[in-house]
C-alpha cells in the first residue's frame, strides 16, 4: 500500500516475486534438490502459477484504492466462498458445525471493519474479484497436497514473475534507495507466506485452514490506526476479535474432537 504511492501495482508484484524466485531458483538447480523442479500434477500446477500471479496484481490494486481493514474484509468473503469450492471440485462435505464457526468469522470481520466512508466502486470490485482468485488459489493448494510445497512455491514465483513482468517496459519506476528495504521485506514475507500456505493446505482440508486467515485483520487493524491514521470503533474491534478468536477456537475444538471418533474422511463436521 505505500510503494503503491509510488509504483505501479504490477511492478510491485513483479519485484515481489522475482526477488524470492533468485534465491529459490539457485537452490533448485542444486544436484540434490533438482527433483523439486519436477511434478506429477503440471496442470494444477500451472493454474496455481497463473491464478497466483493474477490474484496478487488484482490484491495490491485494491489495497492501493481502499483503506487496508476494508480492503481485508472484503478479501475474507473467500472463506465463505473457498467451503463452496471445496465441496464441489474437491468432494469436501462441509458439516454444519464447520459452516457456523465460518459464518461467525465472519460476522466478527464486518463487526470490526468500518469503511473509511470513501466509497470506490472500482476498489470494492477488486477487492470482490481478489476473494473470488483467493478461493481459487486456496483450494488449488489442498488439490497439490501430494506436491512438494517448494515445488508449489517455485513455479508460482515463475509465474508471480512472468505474469506483471509483462507490463515491465512501460510501467516500470526507479527505485529509491530509501525504498529498497521495502521490497525486500515484502518479498521474505511473501514468499515465507507461500511456504506456509502451501504447507497448511497439504496438511488440512481447504475449509479448515481459511477461517485462520481471519488473523491477518488484527494486523490491517493496526496499520490503519497507527501509520495511516484510520480512525476506529474501539468496541467494534474488541467485539468483533472475540468473534473471530471464538470461530476459530471452535474450529480446534471440532478439529480435536473429530479425531477422537471414527468420522469418514470426506466428512468435515
Amino acid at each position: 500500500k505505500y510503494l503503491s504511492a509510488t509504483h505501479h501495482v504490477a511492478e510491485i508484484a513483479f519485484y515481489r516475486n522475482f526477488i524470492v524466485l533468485i534465491p529459490l531458483l539457485i537452490f533448485i538447480l542444486l544436484p540434490k534438490n533438482r527433483h523439486y523442479s519436477q511434478t506429477t500434477q503440471p496442470r494444477w500446477v500451472a493454474f496455481r502459477a497463473i491464478i497466483g500471479g493474477i490474484s496478487l496484481v488484482v490484491t495490491y490494486s485494491a489495497l492501493s484504492m481502499l483503506p487496508m481493514s476494508y480492503a481485508t474484509v472484503l478479501f475474507f468473503t473467500s472463506t465463505i466462498l473457498t467451503p463452496i469450492f471445496a465441496h464441489f471440485f474437491l468432494r469436501e462435505h462441509v458439516g454444519p458445525h464447520r459452516w457456523a464457526a465460518v459464518i461467525f468469522g465472519m460476522l466478527g470481520v464486518y463487526v470490526i471493519a468500518q469503511p473509511s466512508g470513501d466509497f470506490n466502486l472500482l476498489g470494492m470490485g477488486l477487492g470482490l474479484l481478489a476473494a473470488f482468485l483467493h478461493a481459487s488459489m486456496f483450494v488449488t493448494l489442498r488439490q497439490l497436497k501430494s506436491q512438494s510445497p517448494l515445488t508449489v512455491t517455485f513455479y508460482f514465483m515463475i509465474g508471480g514473475t512472468l505474469i506483471p513482468g509483462l507490463a515491465m517496459p512501460w510501467i516500470a519506476q526507479p527505485i529509491a534507495l530509501n525504498e529498497i528495504w521495502i521490497f525486500l521485506v515484502v518479498a521474505a514475507s511473501g514468499g515465507s507466506a507461500q511456504i506456509c500456505l502451501a504447507n497448511a493446505y497439504k496438511n488440512a482440508p481447504a475449509s479448515v485452514v481459511t477461517p485462520f486467515a481471519y488473523s491477518a485483520l488484527i494486523w490491517s487493524l493496526a496499520a490503519d490506526f497507527f501509520y495511516w491514521k484510520y480512525e476506529l470503533d474501539l468496541l467494534s474491534v474488541l467485539g468483533g476479535t472475540a468473534l473471530i478468536m471464538s470461530a476459530q477456537t471452535y474450529i480446534l475444538y471440532r478439529e480435536y474432537k473429530n479425531k477422537k471418533k471414527p468420522t469418514p474422511a470426506n466428512i468435515i463436521t
